[in-house]
């Protein structure tokens, strides 16, 4: 019996002793913390401003009759191509052929008018001088010599040329007017409305017909007073128009020098080429990039620690974590620059050094 009670004893402390080392070893091993580290390399570093705009057409022309009158014949609709002189419509032609005859009408008088008074001008003429004849020989009197005089005058052959003149410019524009009836495009482009039917009056008000030309298209939006002086003509943005099935990237072409007075924002434009996918009213998304840096040391915004007033962060050196204060510079929300206190080629920890002190046992488990 005491022979049995002694082997048990023996079989339980070596049981002990192995588990005792068991949770010595586990204990070792929980001690090391694993983390994530990135390399520390140089990259360009920026912030991307996320903006909304609004494409326009490059060109927008509204068609305006110069001639007031009915529509005879519409020619296009919405969405139709034309060319530039392509007639658009026609205006009603019969009041305008009846103003065009009178006005030659009344040239034509003027003419005969003048070539009339040229003849009474040159017999008056032939009269002075057979009246100055029986003047100077005392056989007239003044008065009939000085109303002689006066009849032979080129007052009236002058009046009449300038009547002449004035009727061939009425009638020029009477026939400018019947051409102008015809309604051509001043530009080559897409109809994008038409507000005239056959038979109506053409109103200035409301413009006939509008063309606009879309092989190129204006992207416009508003940046802040804290962005302008970020942004100038030739940088470049990515511009992404969803609905058009749209992404490149761009130049900037304008930046408006005074912020418009209702939303206090600067206009920016930037000139699309477009294959005609693209169509003014469309919203576009533009990507734009202020603050650049190149060759910028940067880490992960959730790297950088703070207390008391001091960053810092963890780097890697072996098995052990190291704490090492830091300046920061620009902050893009994604990575924060590091201006001091960090070398090119440091193992920063990413990930898991919110469980970790200076000196900390580490394990990498990624980012060597």
């Amino acid at each position: 019996m005491r022979r049995i009670l002694t082997l048990l004893l023996i079989t339980a402390f070596i049981f002990t002793g192995c588990t005792a080392g068991q949770e010595t070893k586990a204990d070792e091993e929980e001690a090391y913390t694993a983390v994530e580290v990135e390399i520390l390399q140089p990259m360009e570093l920026y912030i991307e401003n996320l903006m909304t705009g609004k494409v326009f057409a490059d060109k927008d022309v509204f068609v305006i009759p110069l001639v007031a009158g009915k529509a005879e014949k519409v020619n296009v609709k919405v969405g139709d191509r034309v060319e530039k002189d392509h007639v658009l419509f026609v205006m009603d032609k019969e009041d305008i052929q009846k103003q065009v005859n009178q006005a030659y009408a009344a040239y034509e008088a003027a003419r005969a008018g003048f070539e009339v008074t040229s003849a009474q001008i040159q017999t008056a003429k032939d009269n002075l001088e057979r009246i100055k004849k029986l003047y100077e020989e005392g056989a007239v009197p003044e008065t009939q010599y000085e109303q002689a005089k006066l009849a032979a005058s080129d007052e009236a052959l002058e009046a009449a040329r300038m009547g002449v003149e004035q009727a061939k410019v009425a009638y020029s524009n009477a026939a400018s007017m019947l051409k102008n009836a015809e309604v051509k495009a001043p530009i080559s482009g897409v109809v994008s409305s038409v507000n005239i039917v056959e038979g109506e009056y053409a109103s200035s008000a409301n413009p006939p017909v509008t063309i606009v030309d879309s092989n190129s298209v204006t992207v416009e939006f508003g940046i802040a007073a804290s962005l302008v002086n970020k942004v100038k003509a030739g940088d470049k943005a990515l511009v992404e128009i969803s609905s058009a099935g749209y992404k490149n990237e761009a130049v900037i072409n304008s930046v408006s020098s005074s912020a418009d007075i209702m939303t206090n924002l600067y206009t920016v434009s930037i000139v699309l080429e477009n294959d005609g996918t693209i169509k003014p009213g469309m919203f576009a998304k533009v990507y734009l990039k202020t603050d650049n840096i190149g060759n910028a040391l940067a880490v992960r915004a959730e790297a950088v620690k703070e207390r008391d007033g001091k960053q810092f962060v963890f780097v890697a050196e072996g098995d052990a974590a190291l704490q090492k204060e830091v300046t920061t510079g620009l902050d893009t929300g994604a990575y924060i620059e590091i201006k001091s206190g960090l070398s090119e080629g440091d193992k920063v920890i990413v990930k898991g050094q919110d469980y970790i002190s200076h000196g900390s046992k580490i394990k990498v488990v990624r980012g060597e």
